[in-house]
């Protein structure tokens, strides 16, 4: 779904059908906005704003896999899945490159992330280190998904 080295902010498309994303400075962090056709889309384009909003991907190869899964309501999945990135980046020294999540049965979310060594990209400020649940919202309605977090270097 989301390939970090192709998007950018697509802040045209809110309020529209489709999917997207925008983030923008925020005190010591960033304010991260999403929306897509549904939970997951909303999900992976908040993950791809993430990762947009320290590093330049360029063309690096993914140089392995990790999963991605969480069972939570969609707040709880927004927070928890952009705490798994930010564990995996400090646990692994990895950056991801693609994110591809689907919904499951149990109301959850599952999928995998493509990951570089840190090396691979070239960073253009500090990696986020914490999720704020300072305005925190995701919702859905009859035109889609939206989502916006904050988070602090």
């Amino acid at each position: 779904m989301g390939d970090v080295s192709s998007q950018g902010d697509r802040s045209a498309g809110v309020g529209r059908p489709g999917h997207g994303h925008r983030s923008a400075p925020a005190g010591t962090g960033r304010v991260i906005e999403a929306w897509g056709p549904d939970a997951a889309a909303c999900l992976t384009e908040a993950l791809v704003a993430l990762v947009e909003g320290f590093c330049e991907i360029g063309d690096a190869p993914a140089a392995r896999v990790l999963p991605l899964s969480v069972a939570q309501g969609p707040e709880d999945a927004l927070t928890s899945l952009i705490e798994e990135v930010l564990d995996a980046m400090g646990a692994f020294s990895v950056v991801p490159v693609r994110f591809h999540l689907t919904a499951t049965e149990d109301g959850g979310f599952a999928g995998d992330m493509e990951v570089v060594p840190v090396g691979a990209v070239s960073l253009v400020r500090r990696p986020p280190t914490a999720v704020s649940f300072d305005g925190l919202s995701m919702a859905g309605d009859e035109r889609g998904w939206r989502c916006r977090v904050r988070v602090d270097a």
